[in-house]
């Protein structure tokens, strides 16, 4: 794989590493200059929900420790012209470059949305990671960042008070009482069925559901097919949810902080691992 850097707006390859960041035992970390000026951008070379949701809470990680600072998220248009030829790794999505609204709308923590930037932006790319464990990418991240409090690093939402009117009507229209969340992604390739179905059978709730073919093979309550719902309401629904259960996507891993969530791995989650998620 290749390390990146981004500067004035560009992507330029610096080298071939077998893994992306530097290790805890030879780290190196961001400048105190780029933190002195206070102003940040935060940056994913990856364009899914679950990319960017994972580090969500890093704008607010941000406020805490320099509390006059300005966090900045690159808008679709920046991501499209610097990333633009990557855009089909993530055919799940019509617009993955959009996906940064899906994470950050609403967020009080986030300043702007930018179409440009000048000099340095340290992405994603840019983190220490421990040898020993899978660990969340926001630690890795934060580590970089000169941090040491890695508490609270859940990814995170917000939502207005429409959206949440919105959900809350659908959720009523569709079931009476607790429900829960079932997600099985076109990635699913029959991994850990047994697992899902005994936590389907477990909680026996009506589900809202987004399954990759009519007939999964499941046996559950239904309630509503979410598949077509705009993916902030889809997600506000499971923040609501009595649970939620799927293989490993990144949409449920963007909500365990609200509502249990259990999750069939896809292999080695390094640092896809969330804390608090349930995995099966």
């Amino acid at each position: 794989m290749v390390f990146w850097r981004t500067y004035n707006n560009k992507v330029y390859n610096v080298d071939e590493v077998s893994k992306l960041g530097f290790s805890l035992e030879n780290p190196s970390y961001i400048p105190h200059e780029y933190l002195e000026a206070k102003e940040f951008v935060i940056l994913r070379t990856c364009f899914g929900v679950g990319d960017w949701g994972i580090i969500s809470a890093f704008p607010r990680k941000l406020k805490e420790r320099f509390n006059d600072c300005r966090v900045l998220i690159p808008s679709p248009e920046l991501l499209e012209s610097m990333f633009g030829t990557l855009k089909n790794n993530w055919s799940s999505w019509d617009t993955p470059f959009n996906v940064v609204h899906s994470i950050f709308h609403n967020n009080p923590y986030v300043d702007g949305f930018i179409d440009t930037f000048d000099n340095d932006v340290f992405n994603d790319h840019y983190r220490i990671y421990s040898e020993e464990e899978d660990e969340p990418l926001l630690k890795q991240i934060l580590r970089f960042w000169q941090f040491d409090n890695f508490e609270n690093i859940q990814p995170e939402l917000y939502f207005s008070k429409d959206e949440v009117d919105l959900a809350k009507h659908i959720i009523k229209t569709h079931c009476d009482g607790n429900f829960g969340t079932l997600l099985i992604s076109n990635r699913y390739n029959n991994e850990g069925r047994e697992k899902i179905q005994n936590i389907l059978d477990k909680y026996d709730l009506p589900m809202f559901y987004w399954i990759k073919e009519p007939e999964c093979g499941f046996n559950f309550k239904k309630a509503l097919d979410i598949r077509h719902i705009n993916i902030r309401i889809q997600l506000l629904i499971k923040t609501l949810a009595t649970f939620n259960v799927g293989n490993q996507v990144g949409v449920n891993d963007v909500v365990v902080k609200y509502s249990p969530t259990y999750t069939v791995p896809r292999g080695k989650l390094g640092s896809n691992f969330v804390e608090g998620q349930i995995y099966l």
